[in-house]
């Protein structure tokens, strides 16, 4: 009984701390190559720097911090992303954002972290990501 409500306890902060504003630094990337659309989806997400991953309300992992946007467009327009090209594969550029929802993916499987991003306070100039 003391562990489910210490597991309730910690899923209730997960959930409040999740709707409290985050600003992080890191690099905005759409991928476009098989394998990222495959896995991904035709998704825009974002790698914070590490020094901030202690930011995100997130169970400890191993893995590196990383999560696509759950308002895919909006985030799209907001970080001015290009319009996908054929000759390359995407693209990516360092910003500065805000994030006002944070949903870790707990299940096992593929699955990805997700985050709305509420608003870019900097976002640096677009370079193309090259196809492998």
């Amino acid at each position: 009984m003391k562990l489910a409500a210490t597991l309730l306890l910690a899923c209730a902060c997960l959930s409040a701390q999740a709707q409290t504003p985050i600003v992080l630094d890191g690099q905005y990337s759409a991928r476009t190559d098989e394998m990222s659309l495959e896995i991904i989806g035709n998704r825009v997400c974002f790698a914070p720097d590490k020094a901030q991953w202690g930011r995100l309300p997130r169970p400890a992992a191993t893995h590196d911090a990383w999560f696509c946007f759950s308002n895919d467009g909006e985030a799209r327009r907001l970080l001015r992303v290009p319009a996908r090209q054929a000759d390359n594969c995407g693209w990516q550029a360092r910003a500065r954002i805000v994030i006002d929802t944070y949903q870790p993916y707990v299940e096992q499987g593929d699955g990805n972290d997700m985050a709305r991003l509420a608003s870019v306070i900097k976002v640096a100039q677009p370079n193309a990501i090259a196809c492998e």
